[in-house]
């Protein structure tokens, strides 16, 4: 079986990566870190590792739309520069492609294969599902380019599924037979001050066998606060914002048009209830969001229904509730945005994840915390 492509056939990030051998990179402290992105999607692992101080040299993703966001939004900050994002199939991508000097290496690999095969808001077929073999070929990368270190990002369904053989079995495939120390992490991200449930697992490799501990909560509910910070909620995450349309000075936020029925089956929900036909729930603006999905493949994709309006919110304001600044804009209309803001890691959480790593990865004394990073990231709507 043919697995790449001529490497000529197929687009190529325009730079060529260029960094240092592991034995000089170990004395340079507080430096710039290269890393590549796969499955980039709309952003939220590039964008959260690039206010972090990470340079994406590279990203790659399969949706044309994803990777023309990625593009769209860059220069737009000091420190998001993005040098090419690549539309190709991982199936048919390898190093060439993504222009990795495998001699020099990188520094670290993001990535979350599709998670809508491990989903309990799937079908959760896992390996039967052709989007969960996409695991293995995020593998097959790692094992070829050989970063410092690495990221994998998927759902926490991923822990059960399978009766949790196939956890196990991805826990001990991404050590390649010892080369990495991989450390796993389950993460409630609105513990960490997201306005957003969203249940996620973490694999973090590192090359060198370092062991990265957990990050620790720093925020919680109203019934227990002792050392902890309050959750921040979704009626935070919606200030400042008008309502949708086309006049709005905000982008992607043009909502959905409702029949008067359904106008009012929102206006009776009360708040964390869910609509027995839609399927999704009014949001409660004393707690964070419910958990943004993307929908089904067959077009859908739904926001929750707003606290104080009888609609959906529109895509600028699942954005918020993922933490995406206000000048990120995605490419597309309707379900493209949709998808892109439903499937990403939330930036914020990203960016303190990135601190995370540099420190115990990478060495770094010094790194940003939760307030510096909104600063950072430009989230008016959380400062």
């Amino acid at each position: 079986m043919k697995l790449f492509e001529d490497p000529m056939s197929m687009g190529h990030c325009a730079e060529k990566i260029s960094t240092r051998s592991l034995g000089e990179l170990k004395t340079k402290k507080n430096r710039t870190l290269t890393a590549i992105g796969l499955f980039s999607g709309g952003g939220g692992l590039d964008l959260g590792f690039s206010a972090a101080g990470y340079k994406i040299a590279c990203s790659s993703d399969i949706d044309s739309y994803s990777c023309k966001t990625l593009e769209l939004n860059s220069g737009k900050k000091s420190y998001y520069k993005h040098a090419k994002a690549l539309v190709a199939d991982i199936r048919t991508t390898d190093a060439t492609h993504l222009n990795v000097d495998v001699e020099k290496g990188i520094d670290i690999l993001l990535g979350g294969p599709p998670c809508q095969a491990f989903s309990i808001f799937g079908q959760r077929k896992g390996l039967g599902d052709p989007r969960g073999n996409l695991v293995w070929e995020y593998l097959r990368i790692i094992r070829e380019i050989q970063p410092r270190a690495f990221v994998f990002e998927n759902v926490a369904g991923l822990t059960s599924i399978h009766g949790g053989t196939l956890y196990k079995q991805i826990l001990e495939e991404l050590s390649l037979g010892g080369q990495y120390k991989v450390s796993a992490h389950r993460y409630q991200v609105a513990d960490f001050g997201i306005p957003q449930f969203r249940d996620r697992i973490f694999f973090i490799g590192s090359k060198e066998g370092f062991e990265v501990p957990p990050m620790q909560p720093t925020h919680g509910g109203t019934e227990d606060l002792v050392g902890l910070k309050r959750y921040r909620t979704a009626s935070e995450a919606l200030r400042f914002l008008d309502e949708p349309g086309s006049e709005s000075k905000f982008s992607n936020h043009i909502g959905r048009t409702h029949s008067d029925r359904i106008i009012q089956r929102y206006e009776d929900l009360a708040f964390g209830e869910r609509d027995p036909k839609t399927r999704i729930n009014k949001l409660n603006p004393d707690r964070p969001s419910f958990t943004i999905i993307v929908g089904s493949d067959n077009g859908g994709g739904k926001g929750h229904v707003h606290p104080f309006s009888p609609r959906e919110v529109s895509p600028r304001e699942s954005a918020r509730m993922q933490t995406f600044p206000d000048w990120w804009k995605f490419h597309g209309t309707g379900r493209h945005v949709i998808r892109q803001v439903g499937n990403a890691v939330p930036p914020l959480f990203a960016a303190l994840l990135a601190e995370h790593i540099k420190k115990h990865i990478f060495g770094f004394k010094t790194i940003r915390n939760y307030e510096q990073l909104i600063e950072r990231l430009d989230l008016e709507y959380l400062k």
